[in-house]
């Protein structure tokens, strides 16, 4: 193999290394094990409806939005979980009273939520500084609700399981400074990135995909039962006869950039085409990159980088070298075998 291409291999190779190292939590949704932890039927529908376990969640509905003026097409599903939870306290967090309350209660994060470049991250962390400060169930406004919430309060922390995988912020509940949502609140701060992508940026800082990756490091080691966090299925959430949730339109945070992926789904075939030009773009730059590596002008780049590691043993002092040489007998010569400077005198 050239020394060309051992150079280029061994630049992937690292590059990959990086990368694998960068994404490991990404990577490690790839497998799915939140049905280890999932709500089961028996926990959620009791025979004759009675829970055989006490409510330790609070009794209170965290919701939000910027004003008190809900648009109409959520009024129906905020009414019926206020209508089905008479004995809930219902809190709407608005834009103002939430910033008040950071401001009051967690002073440390006042920088970090002002900066926030969308409105949709500071309604994201809103929600988990509430359940770390009062405890409950947080529900978007457009999770309409369906029947009581009590069975999900037996928990001491629940979210829900997204398709294929990973859990979302939508509806999550817990009781005050569960374990899960300090790390949640402890690792905001340190995930404020600018992504240039608004919908990665949203999701990766405050949103889902956060979550999801804060949740797998949090389980990551193990937890003991009492800190778990209890998964609800995609069969209790929403769209069957015993689910919690009907969902009305919503996603209006959504900017450009994500209708435009979710437009993808509608235009297969160009998503397909595009997928081979950027492959082909890619391969294009590796037949330029092996083209510079074994252009001479980089050859004598590299030999110039090299020879800053060359060893400098010839600039080491006399005294220092002479040490190092072997000594060996000298047959006919003239000269003395030693000299003693001091004595000036020549010793054979």
């Amino acid at each position: 193999m050239r020394k060309e291409v051992k150079f280029i291999v061994w630049g992937h190779v690292m590059l990959v290394m990086f990368l694998v190292w960068y994404t490991f939590d990404l990577i490690t949704l790839l497998h799915d094990d939140s049905f280890s932890d999932a709500l089961l039927d028996v926990e959620l529908n009791p025979t004759n409806g009675v829970l055989d376990k006490p409510t330790i969640i609070p009794k209170i509905i965290h919701q939000t939005y910027k004003t008190n003026q809900i648009p109409e097409i959520w009024k129906p599903g905020q009414q019926a979980c206020v209508d089905l939870h008479p004995d809930y306290q219902y809190i709407l967090w608005t834009d103002d009273m939430s910033r008040e309350f950071i401001a009051e209660e967690y002073p440390w994060f006042l920088e970090t939520w002002d900066s926030y470049p969308y409105p949709i991250q500071r309604a994201d962390a809103i929600r988990y500084f509430a359940l770390v400060h009062y405890g409950g169930v947080y529900i978007d406004l457009d999770d309409g609700c369906e029947r009581r919430l009590d069975p999900l309060l037996t928990v001491s922390a629940f979210v829900r399981k997204t398709i294929p995988t990973g859990i979302s912020n939508d509806v999550m509940g817990s009781v005050p400074r569960h374990p899960f949502f300090l790390k949640v609140l402890d690792s905001l701060k340190p995930y404020k990135k600018n992504w240039l992508v608004p919908y990665v940026t949203i999701m990766y800082t405050t949103g889902p995909l956060f979550l999801s990756v804060i949740w797998k490091q949090y389980k990551r080691w193990g937890v003991p039962e009492a800190g778990k966090v209890r998964i609800l299925l995609p069969e209790d959430y929403k769209t069957h006869k015993y689910s919690f949730f009907a969902i009305a339109p919503g996603s209006s945070w959504h900017l450009d950039d994500a209708k435009f992926v979710k437009s993808l789904a509608n235009h297969i075939g160009l998503a397909v085409f595009g997928g081979f030009v950027i492959a082909g773009i890619f391969f294009f730059l590796e037949y330029l990159l092996y083209l510079l590596v074994i252009s001479n002008g980089f050859k004598k780049l590299m030999k110039k980088f090299t020879s800053l590691f060359t060893p400098l043993n010839k600039y080491m002092p006399l005294n220092s070298r002479s040490k190092t040489l072997k000594k060996r007998a000298r047959k006919d010569s003239n000269l003395p075998a030693e000299v003693d400077f001091d004595n000036d005198k020549a010793m054979v």
